[in-house]
């Protein structure tokens, strides 16, 4: 740590990659954005305003406390453009060795719970997980739209997933549209990817958000599906006179496809044609136990598993470790599907998700979205910045940890010693001392 801290100004590098998201306001905001975003750092837990206020952005700099309050509370912040600079932060690190790789897209939605009637937006809801012993919470959903993209970690390659953008879903809002738009945002950064997956749960695959998909010709979609899903065998050819049918019979999970034991399941995979999609997708059955109808679960995939395989053969370690299985590709790779459940744990547990106090949605909103940037710059700078080359096997919350000790070294020193030392200015002058403008000078 002193070694991190000796050899640069750490407040600098930060500066210099929270940039881009700055210039995007106007000049008083962005330095309001980028004091909040050093407080997420800096600070173990991240409630209200006032207490941030307090312990922190009071020392630092002369912006008053109503001013935060506006930012987050009255300032529509354009996330969407946020979302974009995290995007193209993520794809910037890509190995050229991985290019062909696929970059994937993680959609999901997680509740928050919260005490007290006076938020917007907050209602009653199902509780699938049951968090607190029962089937309903009081709170807010927020959706959420993650980019995974691949990296080299200690040799290996491994999905980084990066938060892209939170939102808040209404109480007249649908959660597909909400998605759908997130998408759409992405993908006009992601148009010229050659290859996008979209990994989503059986919630998402319907209406609005298959449309999107359907819109980009580079965006294909592995999903979990309803098991009640109809599927059908692909149309046979025949001589007989008339317009060809463009289905063939209807399919039953449990009777018409053949399992492969591999490991502890039983895996059917098959080319079929359902009434998600006009074209043909590869479909994946999956249960633990044959006779229990209860355990089988239905993957679809848009993308053939040998287009994949192409992708990934190129590869020597991935070719190895996928040549027996290929057929199982896009299960695999839905199984990264898991980082965004991941993502949210941390999120909530060490980054304060759900310690906001703010009433308004798009105070509520601006601030998650804030705290998601924070946890972005930990999870890609050890990539986006080699001087933190080391961190890239440690964890999010390491990493936290580790720049807010170094920022709140550097604060200090600056206020006693450097500042002192270059100005030779007296104690009474350095009260109106805004410390920030000596890390904008010496940047």
């Amino acid at each position: 740590m002193e070694t991190l801290y000796q050899k640069t100004r750490i407040i600098s590098r930060v500066r210099k990659y929270f940039s881009p998201y700055m210039e995007l306001l106007t000049k008083p905001s962005g330095r309001k954005l980028f004091v909040l975003l050093l407080a997420v750092l800096s600070m173990q837990a991240v409630t209200s305003i006032q207490h941030i206020y307090k312990w922190f952005l009071a020392g630092i700099s002369r912006i008053s406390q109503n001013s935060y309050y506006y930012l987050l509370s009255y300032t529509k912040l354009p996330t969407d453009k946020f979302a974009g600079v995290t995007i193209r932060k993520a794809l910037s690190i890509i190995d050229e060795k991985l290019a062909q790789l696929p970059v994937l897209l993680l959609l999901d939605d997680t509740l928050q719970a919260k005490f007290g009637t006076h938020f917007e937006c907050y209602s009653k809801m199902f509780d699938h997980a049951q968090h607190n012993g029962s089937s309903y919470l009081k709170g807010h959903c927020f959706v959420a739209l993650t980019i995974c993209v691949p990296v080299l970690v200690g040799g290996k390659i491994q999905y980084l997933n990066i938060p892209v953008r939170f939102r808040m879903r209404g109480n007249d809002e649908n959660k597909l549209a909400i998605a759908s738009e997130m998408i759409a945002d992405a993908m006009q950064v992601l148009k010229n990817i050659p290859t996008v997956i979209l990994l989503c749960d059986s919630w998402y695959p319907k209406g609005e958000v298959l449309k999107t998909v359907e819109t980009y010709k580079n965006l294909e979609l592995i999903a979990n599906v309803r098991i009640d899903t109809v599927i059908y065998d692909l149309p046979q050819q025949t001589k007989k006179r008339g317009r060809p049918a463009k289905r063939g019979r209807k399919l039953n999970i449990y009777s018409d496809f053949t399992f492969t034991e591999v490991g502890k399941y039983f895996i059917a995979a098959q080319t079929v044609m359902t009434n998600l999609f006009k074209n043909p997708v590869y479909m994946m059955i999956t249960t633990a136990n044959i006779d229990n109808r209860k355990g089988y679960r239905l993957f679809i995939s848009s993308i053939a598993h040998e287009k994949l395989y192409a992708m990934f053969s190129t590869n020597e370690q991935i070719s190895n470790d996928y040549a027996r299985f290929s057929w199982l590709l896009p299960l695999r790779l839905y199984s990264l599907r898991w980082n965004i459940e991941v993502m949210f744990y941390e999120l909530k547990t060490f980054w304060s998700l759900g310690n906001y106090m703010l009433r308004s949605k798009n105070g509520i909103e601006n601030l998650i979205n804030i705290i998601s940037i924070s946890y972005a710059f930990a999870k890609l700078i050890p990539f986006a910045d080699e001087f933190f080359a080391d961190f890239s096997e440690f964890s999010t919350q390491t990493t936290k940890y580790a720049f807010g000790e170094a920022i709140r070294k550097e604060l200090f020193f600056a206020h006693f010693v450097d500042f002192l030392e270059t100005h030779h200015i007296s104690l009474e002058d350095l009260h109106d001392f805004d410390i920030l403008d000596f890390f904008v000078l010496s940047s």
